[in-house]
């Protein structure tokens, strides 16, 4: 497990034409069901990596990870997983809840986390994809050893007995490590370029990684 909790950090000076853009379409975001503009410029390459299925996003506020390990194994599910890193490593708390997560698919889709009950009923692999969080938990906690770990139990895992957390705080100089789940996408996830939409709350910057599933 991390040994410490650490805090958030915002992304690359080469992610900055895309949080350009990013950035304006979060003022739409409260249009919720309403269609937007793909966040994610025709051409943009992939995000850098921390590992071969980490891929993350790091600027002068926040850090933003996604990780795709989990999702490689999954078959005919409906549902399915990324892993989520964030730290903040800004002078103030950041604050997120589950409608900070959007994923965006490459035909411009869109598609918002899946509710406790969908997840309850219709994910079993939760178990699974805890163990597999163990690659990215290491590097978390070595790229932010500074900082101090605080977890956010978003998704109640199987054999979990904490309660879940719908919205969380992160506060300066914490990191937290936690996993989103999303519908499956129309055309499917492997082979396929998504981007991660992270937009804090009450804020106006929407903070973009591009990855992809194997």
């Amino acid at each position: 497990m991390p040994k410490n909790p650490p805090g958030l950090v915002c992304l690359s000076l080469r992610s900055i034409p895309v949080l350009c853009l990013a950035a304006t379409l979060a003022l739409a975001a409260g249009c919720a069901k309403q269609p937007i503009e793909s966040a994610t410029p025709a051409g943009v390459a992939m995000s850098p990596k921390l590992g071969p299925m980490i891929y993350f996003e790091q600027g002068a506020v926040l850090f933003v990870g996604a990780d795709s390990r989990a999702a490689q194994y999954i078959k005919d599910e409906s549902i399915f997983p990324v892993g989520l890193g964030l730290a903040n490593t800004g002078k103030t708390a950041i604050n997120f809840s589950r409608e900070s997560f959007v994923l965006e698919a490459s035909d411009g889709k869109r598609y918002p986390l899946v509710s406790l009950e969908e997840f309850q009923r219709d994910y079993t692999r939760s178990r699974t994809d805890v163990t597999l969080a163990d690659s990215f938990l290491e590097m978390m906690n070595q790229r932010f050893s500074g900082h101090t770990y605080l977890a956010w139990p978003l998704y109640p895992y199987a054999g979990q007995a904490r309660a879940v957390m719908s919205e969380y705080e992160l506060g300066r100089q914490f990191w937290t490590h936690t996993y989103l789940y999303f519908p499956m996408p129309e055309g499917g996830i492997h082979k396929q370029d998504f981007s991660l939409l992270v937009t804090p709350r009450e804020s106006d910057q929407t903070f973009v990684v591009r990855f992809e599933v194997r």
